[in-house]
């Protein structure tokens, strides 16, 4: 196991969850007539709740949190603020949801927001690791915030029922995966002339952007039923992520 693991889920479950918040805020429509609106913000909140216990493991001990709290300009803390505010803002979406039934879109857009900076801030982190400079380079911010979010799409079509017969989902998501792929590629490159090996992210790269974007295409046009073409449209994005994370937290020299 790798080092950063505690890290690595906090990024791959925090960021899937504010991809997923994002894209959702942006599509609303998509999930018009949900039975169960309120699964989608409840289990964005459960993500983010279980990537942040990969915080507290990489500490070590709670307390060292909120030390780290208490120091504005550590990249954790600025994660964790990040993060606070994006929770809180989905248990108000949640709260709304299971009392009315409706909560305002104002709610989801802060969220939102609140969720591409968490985004950012986590890409970032790396990209200013100057200590290892495989990290610190351009293609990192990408990797992580185009990441988020084409495997959040994913996990947003499972939730939105009907969301891939709407074509700008869609397109979005086909776009995604496309600078997705374009991304990896250059990672791969970036990696390689460090010596580092490539196949995770070829792996990566054919499992995530191109799987899903195959099976994105083929639930759209009704080849495959919805609720089978989503599972298999996020289990492809969640894989490859995954996989291509994992292979970025093994050049750990921390």
């Amino acid at each position: 196991m790798i080092s950063e693991f505690p890290l690595f889920v906090f990024t791959t479950l925090g960021g899937l969850a504010a991809g997923a918040y994002a894209v959702g805020a942006c599509f609303p429509k998509a999930a018009e007539g949900a039975k169960r609106p309120w699964l989608f913000p409840l289990a964005c909140l459960a993500l983010l709740g279980v990537g942040l216990f990969g915080v507290l493991g990489h500490l070590g001990r709670p307390e060292r949190f909120l030390l780290a709290l208490a120091n504005p300009s550590a990249m954790i803390a600025e994660e964790a603020y990040w993060s606070i505010a994006f929770g809180l803002l989905m248990l108000v979406d949640l709260a709304l949801l299971l009392r009315k039934g409706a909560s305002p879109r104002a709610v989801r857009l802060l969220g939102a927001l609140a969720a591409l900076g968490l985004m950012c801030v986590m890409g970032w982190a790396y990209f200013t690791s100057y200590g290892n400079p495989v990290w610190a380079a351009w293609p990192t911010l990408p990797l992580f915030v185009l990441g988020d979010l084409a495997m959040g799409a994913a996990l947003y079509g499972l939730f939105a029922r009907g969301a891939y017969r709407v074509s700008a989902f869609v397109a979005t998501f086909v776009a995604l995966a496309v600078l997705f792929a374009a991304d990896l590629a250059f990672v791969a490159a970036h990696f390689a002339a460090f010596g580092y090996g490539t196949l995770p992210f070829a792996f990566a790269l054919v499992a995530a952007p191109v799987g899903g974007t195959v099976l994105a295409l083929l639930t759209w046009k009704g080849v495959l039923p919805e609720r089978l073409g989503s599972a298999l449209v996020f289990a492809c994005l969640l894989v490859g992520t995954a996989v291509a994370r994992y292979a970025f937290y093994a050049a750990s020299i921390l």
